[in-house]
Protein backbone atom coordinates (compact mmCIF):
# COMPACT_ATOMS: atom_id res chain seq x y z
CA UNK A 1 0.00 0.00 0.00
CA UNK A 2 1.58 3.54 -1.13
CA UNK A 3 1.73 5.91 1.83
CA UNK A 4 2.83 9.92 1.49
CA UNK A 5 6.23 9.19 3.31
CA UNK A 6 8.33 6.43 4.21
CA UNK A 7 8.43 8.51 7.74
CA UNK A 8 6.88 11.00 9.62
CA UNK A 9 8.81 13.00 12.19
CA UNK A 10 7.02 14.55 15.29
CA UNK A 11 9.06 17.41 16.84
CA UNK A 12 11.63 18.95 14.92
CA UNK A 13 13.88 20.18 17.98
CA UNK A 14 17.03 18.59 18.37
CA UNK A 15 16.52 15.00 17.90
CA UNK A 16 13.91 15.45 15.15
CA UNK A 17 15.86 17.92 13.16
CA UNK A 18 18.49 15.47 12.85
CA UNK A 19 16.14 12.54 12.41
CA UNK A 20 15.00 14.72 9.35
CA UNK A 21 18.51 15.41 8.06
CA UNK A 22 20.00 12.21 8.34
CA UNK A 23 17.08 10.35 6.81
CA UNK A 24 16.50 12.33 3.69
CA UNK A 25 20.80 12.05 3.41
CA UNK A 26 19.91 8.52 2.97
CA UNK A 27 17.27 8.52 0.76
CA UNK A 28 14.25 7.69 2.91
CA UNK A 29 11.25 10.00 1.90
CA UNK A 30 10.68 12.21 5.26
CA UNK A 31 8.48 14.92 6.84
CA UNK A 32 9.26 16.54 9.80
CA UNK A 33 6.32 18.22 11.71
CA UNK A 34 6.60 20.94 14.41
CA UNK A 35 4.29 23.29 15.88
CA UNK A 36 6.99 26.22 15.78
CA UNK A 37 6.55 28.81 13.02
CA UNK A 38 10.09 28.54 12.59
CA UNK A 39 12.62 26.20 12.82
CA UNK A 40 15.79 27.85 12.70
CA UNK A 41 15.53 29.12 16.16
CA UNK A 42 15.36 27.61 19.62
CA UNK A 43 12.01 28.69 22.21
CA UNK A 44 12.45 25.85 24.29
CA UNK A 45 14.36 26.72 27.35
CA UNK A 46 18.23 25.56 27.04
CA UNK A 47 20.84 26.23 29.38
CA UNK A 48 23.59 26.07 27.20
CA UNK A 49 26.10 23.83 28.46
CA UNK A 50 27.35 20.19 26.66
CA UNK A 51 29.60 18.11 28.10
CA UNK A 52 32.80 17.82 25.70
CA UNK A 53 36.39 15.61 25.76
CA UNK A 54 34.91 13.83 28.86
CA UNK A 55 32.29 10.86 28.76
CA UNK A 56 28.29 11.66 29.40
CA UNK A 57 25.77 9.12 28.25
CA UNK A 58 28.41 7.09 27.14
CA UNK A 59 29.59 8.95 24.52
CA UNK A 60 32.85 11.07 24.01
CA UNK A 61 32.23 13.77 21.87
CA UNK A 62 35.67 14.76 20.62
CA UNK A 63 35.75 18.97 20.10
CA UNK A 64 38.21 20.11 17.74
CA UNK A 65 38.23 24.20 16.98
CA UNK A 66 38.16 25.48 13.58
CA UNK A 67 38.46 28.88 13.57
CA UNK A 68 35.57 30.67 14.34
CA UNK A 69 33.35 27.24 14.22
CA UNK A 70 33.99 23.79 15.93
CA UNK A 71 33.74 20.14 14.92
CA UNK A 72 32.01 18.09 17.30
CA UNK A 73 33.08 13.95 17.11
CA UNK A 74 30.35 11.39 19.18
CA UNK A 75 33.40 8.86 18.91
CA UNK A 76 31.42 6.10 19.83
CA UNK A 77 28.03 6.49 18.13
CA UNK A 78 30.02 7.44 14.78
CA UNK A 79 29.29 11.01 13.40
CA UNK A 80 30.55 14.47 13.41
CA UNK A 81 28.68 17.73 13.24
CA UNK A 82 29.80 21.27 13.18
CA UNK A 83 29.03 23.98 15.27
CA UNK A 84 29.02 27.56 13.75
CA UNK A 85 30.38 28.96 16.67
CA UNK A 86 33.53 28.71 19.19
CA UNK A 87 32.83 26.51 22.90
CA UNK A 88 33.92 27.91 26.08
CA UNK A 89 35.25 25.98 29.15
CA UNK A 90 33.58 26.89 32.43
CA UNK A 91 35.65 26.39 35.52
CA UNK A 92 33.85 27.74 38.32
CA UNK A 93 30.53 26.46 39.96
CA UNK A 94 28.76 27.94 42.54
CA UNK A 95 25.82 27.99 45.14
CA UNK A 96 24.42 30.40 47.25
CA UNK A 97 21.99 29.97 49.95
CA UNK A 98 18.98 31.06 51.82
CA UNK A 99 20.93 33.19 54.24
CA UNK A 100 23.12 34.33 51.36
CA UNK A 101 26.48 31.82 52.27
CA UNK A 102 28.34 31.24 49.42
CA UNK A 103 29.60 27.82 47.97
CA UNK A 104 32.11 27.93 45.34
CA UNK A 105 34.10 25.15 43.30
CA UNK A 106 36.95 25.70 40.79
CA UNK A 107 38.46 23.52 38.48
CA UNK A 108 42.11 24.29 36.94
CA UNK A 109 43.14 22.12 34.11
CA UNK A 110 40.15 20.90 32.70
CA UNK A 111 36.57 22.61 32.45
CA UNK A 112 33.56 21.33 34.39
CA UNK A 113 31.68 21.88 30.77
CA UNK A 114 31.20 24.16 27.99
CA UNK A 115 28.84 26.66 26.97
CA UNK A 116 27.78 27.13 23.58
CA UNK A 117 24.78 28.99 21.77
CA UNK A 118 21.23 26.80 21.70
CA UNK A 119 19.81 29.34 18.81
CA UNK A 120 23.11 29.01 16.64
CA UNK A 121 23.30 25.40 17.17
CA UNK A 122 19.78 24.40 16.17
CA UNK A 123 20.31 26.86 13.49
CA UNK A 124 22.97 24.98 12.13
CA UNK A 125 21.02 22.00 12.28
CA UNK A 126 18.49 23.20 10.27
CA UNK A 127 20.64 24.83 7.40
CA UNK A 128 21.71 21.52 6.92
CA UNK A 129 18.64 19.43 7.10
CA UNK A 130 17.48 22.14 4.99
CA UNK A 131 19.67 21.18 2.02
CA UNK A 132 18.89 17.66 1.90
CA UNK A 133 15.45 16.17 0.28
CA UNK A 134 13.70 16.86 3.52
CA UNK A 135 10.23 17.92 3.46
CA UNK A 136 8.72 20.18 6.58
CA UNK A 137 5.60 21.28 7.50
CA UNK A 138 5.31 24.31 10.71
CA UNK A 139 2.47 25.66 12.53
CA UNK A 140 1.32 22.18 12.53
CA UNK A 141 -0.10 20.27 15.97
CA UNK A 142 0.14 16.58 15.90
CA UNK A 143 -3.12 15.10 17.52
CA UNK A 144 -3.46 11.41 17.07
CA UNK A 145 -2.13 8.51 15.16
CA UNK A 146 -3.41 5.13 14.17
CA UNK A 147 -1.32 2.19 13.14
CA UNK A 148 -2.25 -1.15 11.12
CA UNK A 149 0.46 -3.58 9.54
CA UNK A 150 1.05 -1.09 6.70
CA UNK A 151 2.32 1.44 8.65
CA UNK A 152 1.37 4.76 10.57
CA UNK A 153 -2.06 6.94 9.76
CA UNK A 154 -1.15 10.86 11.61
CA UNK A 155 -4.05 13.41 12.04
CA UNK A 156 -2.47 16.62 12.35
CA UNK A 157 -4.25 20.23 12.64
CA UNK A 158 -2.54 22.90 10.58
CA UNK A 159 -4.14 26.75 10.47
CA UNK A 160 -7.79 25.38 11.74
CA UNK A 161 -8.05 21.84 9.37
CA UNK A 162 -7.48 18.38 9.95
CA UNK A 163 -5.04 17.03 7.64
CA UNK A 164 -4.30 13.24 7.16
CA UNK A 165 -1.15 11.80 6.36
CA UNK A 166 0.14 8.40 5.94
CA UNK A 167 3.81 6.61 6.58
CA UNK A 168 5.63 3.55 6.63
CA UNK A 169 6.99 4.79 9.88
CA UNK A 170 6.78 7.31 13.11
CA UNK A 171 9.73 9.23 14.99
CA UNK A 172 8.55 10.51 18.09
CA UNK A 173 10.77 13.06 18.87
CA UNK A 174 8.16 15.50 20.77
CA UNK A 175 9.60 16.40 24.17
CA UNK A 176 9.19 14.98 27.89
CA UNK A 177 5.21 15.53 27.35
CA UNK A 178 5.25 13.56 24.28
CA UNK A 179 1.76 13.57 23.05
CA UNK A 180 2.78 10.90 20.82
CA UNK A 181 3.45 8.44 24.02
CA UNK A 182 0.40 9.68 25.30
CA UNK A 183 -2.40 9.15 23.17
CA UNK A 184 -0.32 5.71 22.31
CA UNK A 185 -0.29 4.35 25.59
CA UNK A 186 3.40 4.27 25.14
CA UNK A 187 4.10 5.94 28.93
CA UNK A 188 1.71 3.07 30.42
CA UNK A 189 4.55 0.88 31.42
CA UNK A 190 6.56 4.02 33.20
CA UNK A 191 6.40 5.21 36.75
CA UNK A 192 5.36 9.13 37.10
CA UNK A 193 7.18 10.01 39.78
CA UNK A 194 4.50 13.29 40.65
CA UNK A 195 7.29 15.90 39.47
CA UNK A 196 6.18 18.36 37.36
CA UNK A 197 6.76 21.49 36.88
CA UNK A 198 7.15 24.93 34.68
CA UNK A 199 10.96 26.40 33.71
CA UNK A 200 11.31 29.68 32.42
CA UNK A 201 14.79 31.13 30.79
CA UNK A 202 16.18 34.49 30.99
CA UNK A 203 18.84 35.87 28.66
CA UNK A 204 19.97 39.04 30.81
CA UNK A 205 22.59 41.37 30.25
CA UNK A 206 24.51 43.59 32.05
CA UNK A 207 24.41 41.24 35.16
CA UNK A 208 26.97 42.90 37.83
CA UNK A 209 27.81 39.46 39.28
CA UNK A 210 31.18 39.70 41.44
CA UNK A 211 31.99 36.05 41.24
CA UNK A 212 34.39 34.43 39.05
CA UNK A 213 32.52 33.19 35.49
CA UNK A 214 30.59 30.01 36.24
CA UNK A 215 27.61 28.06 36.61
CA UNK A 216 25.50 29.87 40.07
CA UNK A 217 22.81 28.05 42.02
CA UNK A 218 20.20 30.22 44.24
CA UNK A 219 17.71 27.89 46.90
CA UNK A 220 15.86 29.27 49.51
CA UNK A 221 12.50 30.75 50.28
CA UNK A 222 14.36 34.04 51.70
CA UNK A 223 16.10 34.85 47.61
CA UNK A 224 12.44 34.62 46.28
CA UNK A 225 10.01 36.08 48.70
CA UNK A 226 8.79 33.10 50.70
CA UNK A 227 8.62 31.02 47.23
CA UNK A 228 9.67 27.19 46.81
CA UNK A 229 11.55 26.50 44.05
CA UNK A 230 15.73 27.52 42.92
CA UNK A 231 16.84 29.32 40.30
CA UNK A 232 20.25 28.60 37.98
CA UNK A 233 22.50 30.84 35.90
CA UNK A 234 24.80 29.68 33.43
CA UNK A 235 27.21 31.98 31.73
CA UNK A 236 26.26 32.95 28.06
CA UNK A 237 28.70 32.88 25.20
CA UNK A 238 27.38 36.11 24.12
CA UNK A 239 29.88 37.56 26.65
CA UNK A 240 30.92 38.92 30.00
CA UNK A 241 27.55 39.96 31.91
CA UNK A 242 25.23 37.84 30.06
CA UNK A 243 23.63 35.28 32.07
CA UNK A 244 21.02 32.54 30.99
CA UNK A 245 18.77 32.41 34.21
CA UNK A 246 16.53 29.61 34.33
CA UNK A 247 13.89 28.67 37.01
CA UNK A 248 12.71 25.55 38.93
CA UNK A 249 9.47 25.56 40.31
CA UNK A 250 6.43 23.72 40.54
CA UNK A 251 2.56 24.11 38.59
CA UNK A 252 1.05 26.43 38.34
CA UNK A 253 3.35 28.01 35.40
CA UNK A 254 2.63 31.33 36.66
CA UNK A 255 5.12 30.67 39.97
CA UNK A 256 8.01 30.38 37.97
CA UNK A 257 7.20 33.81 36.55
CA UNK A 258 7.02 34.72 39.67
CA UNK A 259 10.21 33.39 40.95
CA UNK A 260 12.24 34.97 38.34
CA UNK A 261 10.81 38.48 38.41
CA UNK A 262 10.91 38.78 42.54
CA UNK A 263 14.80 37.33 42.79
CA UNK A 264 16.08 39.88 39.79
CA UNK A 265 13.91 42.51 40.49
CA UNK A 266 13.57 42.45 44.86
CA UNK A 267 15.86 39.71 46.05
CA UNK A 268 18.64 40.05 48.01
CA UNK A 269 20.91 39.96 44.85
CA UNK A 270 18.57 41.85 42.80
CA UNK A 271 21.30 45.11 42.66
CA UNK A 272 23.05 42.73 40.30
CA UNK A 273 20.44 43.32 37.44
CA UNK A 274 19.83 46.96 38.55
CA UNK A 275 21.01 47.93 34.42
CA UNK A 276 20.05 44.23 33.10
CA UNK A 277 17.64 44.31 29.92
CA UNK A 278 16.37 41.00 28.63
CA UNK A 279 17.34 39.81 25.27
CA UNK A 280 15.24 36.49 25.01
CA UNK A 281 13.13 34.09 26.79
CA UNK A 282 12.36 30.71 26.77
CA UNK A 283 10.17 28.33 28.67
CA UNK A 284 8.88 24.79 29.46
CA UNK A 285 7.02 22.42 30.97
CA UNK A 286 9.05 19.41 32.36
CA UNK A 287 7.20 16.21 33.75
CA UNK A 288 8.96 13.26 35.00
CA UNK A 289 8.59 9.88 34.20
CA UNK A 290 10.57 6.77 34.19
CA UNK A 291 12.42 6.11 31.12
CA UNK A 292 11.03 3.64 28.28
CA UNK A 293 12.75 0.73 28.39
CA UNK A 294 12.25 -0.36 25.15
CA UNK A 295 11.27 2.74 23.13
CA UNK A 296 9.36 1.72 20.33
CA UNK A 297 5.95 0.37 19.83
CA UNK A 298 4.33 -0.92 16.76
CA UNK A 299 5.92 1.13 13.76
CA UNK A 300 6.88 4.16 16.01
CA UNK A 301 9.96 4.75 17.44
CA UNK A 302 10.67 7.02 20.66
CA UNK A 303 13.86 9.27 20.05
CA UNK A 304 15.27 11.64 22.11
CA UNK A 305 13.40 13.52 25.41
CA UNK A 306 10.34 11.63 24.53
CA UNK A 307 11.62 8.18 25.89
CA UNK A 308 13.78 9.85 28.83
CA UNK A 309 13.46 10.79 32.23
CA UNK A 310 15.12 13.97 32.52
CA UNK A 311 16.19 15.71 29.36
CA UNK A 312 18.84 14.71 27.28
CA UNK A 313 20.38 17.73 26.50
CA UNK A 314 20.85 19.02 23.29
CA UNK A 315 24.44 16.96 22.52
CA UNK A 316 22.70 13.82 23.51
CA UNK A 317 19.19 14.79 21.82
CA UNK A 318 21.41 15.16 18.65
CA UNK A 319 23.03 12.03 19.37
CA UNK A 320 19.50 10.10 19.74
CA UNK A 321 18.23 11.90 16.22
CA UNK A 322 21.17 10.62 14.16
CA UNK A 323 20.95 6.95 16.19
CA UNK A 324 16.79 6.90 15.00
CA UNK A 325 17.39 7.55 11.26
CA UNK A 326 20.27 5.13 11.31
CA UNK A 327 18.08 2.20 12.90
CA UNK A 328 14.86 3.24 11.29
CA UNK A 329 16.45 2.69 7.67
CA UNK A 330 17.56 -0.93 9.17
CA UNK A 331 13.68 -1.20 10.24
CA UNK A 332 12.79 -0.16 6.73
CA UNK A 333 15.04 -2.31 5.03
CA UNK A 334 13.35 -5.35 6.93
CA UNK A 335 15.91 -5.71 9.76
CA UNK A 336 15.43 -5.46 13.53
CA UNK A 337 16.44 -1.68 13.51
CA UNK A 338 14.02 -0.84 16.23
CA UNK A 339 15.70 -3.28 18.44
CA UNK A 340 19.19 -2.11 17.71
CA UNK A 341 18.02 1.08 18.99
CA UNK A 342 16.96 0.15 22.37
CA UNK A 343 19.86 -1.44 22.75
CA UNK A 344 21.93 1.51 21.97
CA UNK A 345 19.65 3.61 23.91
CA UNK A 346 19.90 1.27 26.99
CA UNK A 347 24.05 1.18 26.84
CA UNK A 348 24.49 5.11 26.56
CA UNK A 349 21.54 6.59 28.91
CA UNK A 350 22.51 5.52 32.37
CA UNK A 351 18.99 5.61 33.55
CA UNK A 352 17.68 3.56 31.19
CA UNK A 353 19.84 0.13 32.73
CA UNK A 354 21.12 2.37 36.20
CA UNK A 355 17.94 3.31 37.81
CA UNK A 356 19.88 5.29 40.68
CA UNK A 357 20.89 7.42 37.62
CA UNK A 358 17.23 9.14 37.38
CA UNK A 359 18.02 10.13 40.90
CA UNK A 360 21.65 11.13 40.77
CA UNK A 361 20.07 13.56 37.76
CA UNK A 362 17.76 15.48 40.20
CA UNK A 363 20.24 15.56 43.28
CA UNK A 364 21.50 18.79 42.45
CA UNK A 365 18.40 21.01 42.92
CA UNK A 366 17.24 18.93 45.77
CA UNK A 367 20.13 18.00 48.12
CA UNK A 368 18.96 21.47 50.27
CA UNK A 369 16.22 19.79 51.55
CA UNK A 370 19.02 17.02 53.56
CA UNK A 371 19.99 19.53 55.60
CA UNK A 372 18.60 22.39 57.98
CA UNK A 373 19.90 25.94 57.53
CA UNK A 374 22.61 26.29 59.87
CA UNK A 375 24.07 23.28 58.76
CA UNK A 376 24.58 24.50 55.57
CA UNK A 377 26.26 27.69 56.63
CA UNK A 378 28.06 25.68 58.69
CA UNK A 379 29.45 23.61 55.21
CA UNK A 380 29.39 26.46 53.32
CA UNK A 381 31.91 28.86 55.75
CA UNK A 382 33.95 25.68 56.46
CA UNK A 383 34.33 25.86 52.07
CA UNK A 384 34.98 29.48 51.81
CA UNK A 385 38.03 28.69 54.50
CA UNK A 386 39.40 25.73 52.71
CA UNK A 387 38.78 26.47 49.23
CA UNK A 388 37.29 23.54 46.51
CA UNK A 389 39.53 23.60 44.26
CA UNK A 390 40.77 20.80 41.87
CA UNK A 391 42.43 19.79 38.57
CA UNK A 392 39.48 18.89 37.34
CA UNK A 393 36.04 16.96 38.35
CA UNK A 394 33.32 15.13 36.58
CA UNK A 395 30.24 18.08 36.96
CA UNK A 396 27.81 16.34 34.69
CA UNK A 397 23.79 16.02 36.37
CA UNK A 398 24.73 12.01 37.42
CA UNK A 399 28.14 13.38 38.79
CA UNK A 400 27.40 16.83 40.49
CA UNK A 401 26.30 15.71 43.72
CA UNK A 402 28.60 13.24 44.39
CA UNK A 403 31.59 15.52 43.63
CA UNK A 404 29.61 18.07 45.78
CA UNK A 405 29.11 15.56 48.53
CA UNK A 406 32.67 14.19 48.81
CA UNK A 407 33.78 17.75 48.86
CA UNK A 408 32.12 18.50 51.83
CA UNK A 409 33.13 15.36 53.72
CA UNK A 410 36.58 15.75 53.24
CA UNK A 411 36.31 19.21 54.84
CA UNK A 412 38.44 19.75 58.45
CA UNK A 413 35.96 19.27 61.23
CA UNK A 414 32.64 17.80 59.65
CA UNK A 415 30.87 15.87 61.72
CA UNK A 416 30.47 11.81 61.65
CA UNK A 417 27.05 12.28 61.84
CA UNK A 418 26.87 15.08 58.81
CA UNK A 419 29.35 12.46 56.55
CA UNK A 420 26.67 10.14 56.98
CA UNK A 421 24.38 11.82 55.46
CA UNK A 422 26.26 12.89 52.66
CA UNK A 423 27.16 9.45 51.81
CA UNK A 424 22.84 8.44 51.85
CA UNK A 425 22.29 11.74 49.58
CA UNK A 426 25.07 10.40 47.10
CA UNK A 427 23.36 6.55 47.53
CA UNK A 428 19.91 7.68 47.90
CA UNK A 429 17.63 6.13 44.99
CA UNK A 430 14.39 7.79 42.91
CA UNK A 431 12.13 6.47 46.11
CA UNK A 432 14.09 8.61 48.22
CA UNK A 433 14.42 11.39 46.27
CA UNK A 434 10.77 11.24 45.13
CA UNK A 435 9.88 11.37 48.81
CA UNK A 436 11.83 14.50 49.06
CA UNK A 437 10.15 16.04 45.88
CA UNK A 438 6.82 15.68 47.24
CA UNK A 439 7.82 17.51 49.88
CA UNK A 440 9.08 20.38 48.24
CA UNK A 441 5.92 20.46 46.03
CA UNK A 442 3.56 20.64 49.66
CA UNK A 443 5.64 23.70 50.38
Amino acid sequence: MATDYDVIVIGCGPAGMMACGELAKRGVKVLGIDKKPRLDINIRTASGYCFLDQNFNHEYIACTPQGEKTKLEYTDTGFTVTYGGTMEGIYHSHMFSDTGKHWQATVTKKPFYHIFNPHLCHSDRFAWASKTSAEFMTETHFRHVEQDENGVRVKVRRLGKDIYLTAKKLIAADGLCSRVAKVTGANAPRTNFGMKGPTIEYELTNVDCPYDRGDMFFFGAKNFGGRAGGIIMVPSCHGEGIFRMETMSMLPASTATDLIEYFTKKGPYAAWFKKSEIIETSGVVIEFLSPMIIPHLGNILFVGDSAAYGECLYQSAVMAGYKGAECMVQELDGKKGFETYSDWWADHFNWVREPKAMADYTKRVLFPRFFTVQELDYLFDLSEKYPIIMEEAEASPYTFSTMMMQSFMQLPGVSDELKERMQFIIDADMAQVAQVAGKVQKA
